[in-house]
């Protein structure tokens, strides 16, 4: 009697053993996987390339701003603090209080202020109808915060209702206002 050998399966085989198989089925394979040739490329890539994606100006523009902003977020890109409190509270906050609040968070930061200070600061033309004194006492815990400062920031926005600056109260602007405060003397301090 003869021993026959079975062909090997696929999870006999060594992670090397299937490296090597794979590439010798690549090569004797009648279809190409891929043209190593550069001046075969193009040809590989119109024949593969199937129905394009039909996009409007519109849809590519927007999409690449959006992609943009995300690596800009991602990667620590350039993007000013008014940018990015515009894209973070865009409709709690007005243009006119994330334009006050990006300024003032950066005149601030470096001041050596402490931050209830600087957040308070970066709020006051917005809220003329408080006293500096209820501003302290909103402030403080979003300023003295130092386990959970994210979870406090975040619990402290959501507590606001996601509508538009004018329909919120004066509570819900102090709170908001203080809140995106926070948010950009800390983004401004990591740009520097």
């Amino acid at each position: 009697m003869v021993n026959q050998k079975e062909p090997l399966s696929n999870q006999s085989l060594s992670a090397e053993d299937k490296a090597q198989q794979e590439m010798l089925q690549a090569i004797l394979s009648p279809h190409q996987a891929y043209p190593w040739s550069p001046s075969e490329s193009a040809e590989y890539f119109n024949q593969s390339a199937g129905d394009e994606l039909a996009l409007s100006d519109q849809e590519a523009r927007s999409g690449w701003q959006a992609l943009s902003a995300q690596l800009d977020t991602i990667w620590g890109g350039s993007a000013s603090v008014q940018e990015a409190l515009a894209q973070r509270f865009a409709r709690r906050l007005s243009q006119d209080v994330i334009e006050q609040i990006a300024a003032k968070a950066n005149q601030v930061v470096n001041t050596g202020r402490p931050l209830a200070e600087q957040l308070i600061a970066c709020v006051r033309d917005t809220l003329t109808g408080w006293d500096e004194a209820d501003l302290q006492v909103m402030a403080r815990p979003l300023a003295h915060a130092m386990r959970g400062q994210e979870e406090i920031l975040e619990s402290t926005i959501d507590s606001v209702r996601d509508i538009e600056w004018e329909a919120l109260s004066p509570m819900e602007q102090a709170r908001i206002s203080l809140a995106a405060a926070r948010w950009a003397v800390d983004h401004v301090a990591e740009q520097a």
